[in-house]
């Protein structure tokens, strides 16, 4: 949004017909007296800032060749690249296309590699529900990083406008199967946790997950760049996957169905997150069966939870070097996402946490073995807490910078939530931090604040 400081706070048809509008509720004497519908008033914010969304996004659209001279006279005057920190404002670039180089340098999820990684989905640009919830995501992360109201406002009215195009591209059945659709409401899950300053906000990602989860159903993966779709979709049916733990549900079977239908010769280096998915899914399946049975299940889920646990174990023997060691060579997923490492070690610490989990709360185990299983509960979280400063490189680029909320902080937070769940309370809180504090010292202070007040919280504790 450029900024701007002359116009009229009167209606939009008084401001169209260029006549003096008086400002009556619920509409004004000038549209009462020609029988229009008054269209409301702006804002004295308005008056600042001037909604650039669709000319920013046409920036990124396909365009027609264009003459030497003329693509010469478009580099020279083309705003410069946005730092990575973002510590210092480009002046430039305008409130908006700030926000989207933002977005797509740290939130994006599915970039095909580090070349283009602040380059937007052309996808995206496409799509208003797309656009606006980029938007809202940018302007937001940035409005918590400069602790600005004005551009957190901004960000609020981006996201609503966000909410009413993805009510419109839900009823509509050829943009209900865009990916960019499916993109917008997991964008919004993202927002919503980077606004959250309450108790009762503390799971509002949630609410957007079930509807991202829903919205997989009928979603088709672009034909072009296919297996960076599907890692963006592994990373969405994780957070579904998630989700659904919390909420003491089971994960959706469509999702794992389209997850199964990822497994191919064509996919082979996605393989390990594919059969990690499937496993963390059954695990969060036997845990909401249960959970809804009660304390005393009896004795028939120990055979299935030894079974997983030792699936685990063996996934973690079979696993390519790619994905234990130095990224080196072979996967391009890997090489092209590092940060989807730490996450994936992240998701089978969970899964081991929540076998052991289940073993102490549902079956009859001896003291040796209820030992054994506290014992694991203690080792992965330790794990878990350990991959914390790698699990955020992304959001300390830069030596001297001190805050950067990126898709890696959303992660981070499911993940504790979870641990939360599972696991002692006050162990979460006092031990999680520990690795990154010592690793990053007082720049990790704002960013430590920021992730702990969600792990204060019970989801019970919430407004209905």
């Amino acid at each position: 949004m450029t900024s701007r400081s002359k116009g009229s706070l009167g209606c939009e048809n008084c401001r169209r017909r260029r006549i003096k509008c008086n400002q009556l509720r619920p509409r004004c004497s000038q549209c009462a007296r020609a029988g229009l519908h008054c269209l409301g008033y702006r804002s004295t914010l308005d008056l600042h800032f001037k909604d650039q969304t669709a000319t920013i996004a046409s920036k990124f659209l396909p365009r027609k060749k264009l003459s030497a001279s003329t693509h010469n006279r478009q580099r020279l005057t083309a705003p410069t690249a946005v730092p990575y920190s973002l510590t210092a404002t480009t002046p430039t670039l305008n409130i908006e296309e700030l926000a989207w180089k933002y977005y797509f340098s740290n939130f994006n999820i599915t970039r095909p590699n580090a070349s283009t990684a602040g380059n937007p989905e052309p996808y995206l640009a496409t799509s208003s529900s797309g656009m606006c919830s980029v938007t809202s995501v940018g302007l937001a992360a940035l409005a918590t990083v400069r602790k600005d109201p004005h551009m957190m406002d901004l960000a609020r009215r981006k996201y609503s406008a966000a909410l009413r195009y993805l009510a419109r591209a839900v009823a509509d059945p050829a943009e209900l199967e865009k990916g960019s659709t499916t993109s917008a409401s997991f964008n919004l899950s993202m927002f919503e946790m980077i606004i959250s300053d309450t108790p009762s906000a503390a799971y509002s990602w949630m609410k957007h997950i079930r509807g991202t989860a829903a919205l997989m159903r009928v979603v088709q993966l672009p034909t072009t760049n296919m297996v960076f779709a599907m890692v963006g979709c592994l990373q969405v049916a994780f957070t579904v996957a998630v989700g659904c733990l919390i909420a003491n549900q089971p994960v959706p079977p469509y999702i794992i169905t389209l997850i199964k239908s990822f497994r191919n010769e064509e996919c082979r280096e996605i393989a390990p997150i594919i059969e990690l998915f499937i496993i963390l899914s059954a695990l969060v399946n036997l845990y909401a069966e249960a959970e809804g049975a009660g304390a005393d299940v009896g004795d028939d889920l120990s055979p299935a939870l030894s079974d997983i646990d030792a699936d685990l174990i063996s996934w973690k023997r079979r696993l390519p070097s790619i994905w234990t060691g130095d990224p080196n060579t072979g996967s391009t997923v890997h090489t092209g996402n590092p940060h989807w490492k730490p996450k994936v070690w992240g998701y089978y610490q969970l899964c081991r946490i929540l076998t052991h989990r289940v073993l102490l709360d549902h079956t009859a185990q001896s003291a040796d073995r209820r030992a054994e299983s506290l014992g694991v509960l203690s080792q992965m979280s330790g794990q878990i807490y350990d991959h914390v400063p790698t699990m955020l490189r992304r959001s300390f680029g830069c030596p001297d910078q001190c805050l950067g909320l990126t898709s890696d902080v959303f992660f981070l937070v499911t993940i504790l939530q979870v641990l939360v769940k599972l696991t002692d309370r006050c162990t979460v809180v006092r031990e999680w931090a520990g690795p990154a504090q010592n690793q990053l010292g007082e720049r990790f202070d704002p960013l430590k604040h920021f992730v702990a007040r969600f792990l204060h919280w019970n989801r019970g504790e919430q407004e209905e």
